[in-house]
């Protein structure tokens, strides 16, 4: 047999395991979510999918191709904080788009409706890069290790600078935080990891948000000192607000 035709039929053979064994893997993923969920108290959503939840927040991640119904939504509390739990799903390009493909987010946030001050915080890879090229905005506080591994927006930059205090600046630097997106809207702190939820990562990312919580919302709450909010712009990418 030819070397090609060779590779071309181990090629076929491991896609048609991947597809084949992805119904499985995916009971088992939802069976592990209820399981942990039935452990930690928290309660599913009465509906198997919710296409209104991803609509209460204005960025990231939900400003990106066509967004869906968010699934895998569940309810529960952690040291006090009410939160919500979900996968959210986008198809890339547009609606009319003949070639797309379905991209994932694991989401986490406090069931609080969201307000200013906003930020965003988001490990710096190459598409952040890109979009400062284009003019996107980037905070900087002064830390060059800090400045250099997160991107940082914000709609009130002297918000941004009080709550990146030595200890969240800190906590964000270590390995646990290094693929987590975050963003707070007032009192609706977000994180989320790219893929579906998973038993493991609502662990993780719970524990995470009632880090990040205690130290950003006891800033906003009571605190009169956010006149300066707006919407945050990054030009020439397709993004109107975060």
């Amino acid at each position: 047999m030819e070397p090609f035709v060779l590779f071309l039929a181990v090629a076929v053979v491991l896609v048609g395991g991947i597809l084949a064994t992805r119904p499985l893997r995916d009971r088992r993923r939802v069976k592990d979510i209820a399981e942990w969920a039935d452990m930690n108290g928290w309660e599913p959503a009465e509906a198997r999918s919710d296409p209104e939840l991803p609509g209460r927040w204005q960025g990231g991640p939900f400003l990106q191709g066509v967004p869906l119904p968010a699934t895998d939504v569940l309810y529960g509390e952690v040291s006090g904080h009410r939160m919500i739990s979900f996968t959210h799903t986008w198809r890339t390009g547009t609606a009319e788009s003949r070639f797309s493909r379905k991209r994932h987010a694991h989401v986490v946030v406090l069931d609080e409706e969201p307000a200013e001050p906003r930020l965003e915080l988001t490990p710096e890879g190459w598409r952040d890069k890109l979009q400062k090229a284009f003019g996107g905005q980037d905070v900087q506080v002064g830390n060059p290790a800090f400045d250099d591994a997160w991107r940082v927006r914000a709609s009130d930059d002297d918000f941004a600078r009080r709550v990146l205090d030595p200890r969240f600046m800190s906590m964000l630097m270590l390995p646990d935080f290094q693929s987590t997106r975050i963003r707070v809207d007032g009192p609706s702190v977000l994180v989320w990891t790219a893929g579906r939820t998973s038993a493991e990562n609502l662990a993780q990312l719970s524990t995470r948000l009632v880090d990040v919580a205690r130290l950003t919302v006891p800033l906003e709450k009571g605190q009169p000192v956010f006149e300066q909010g707006g919407d945050i712009d990054l030009p020439g990418m397709g993004f109107e607000k975060i």
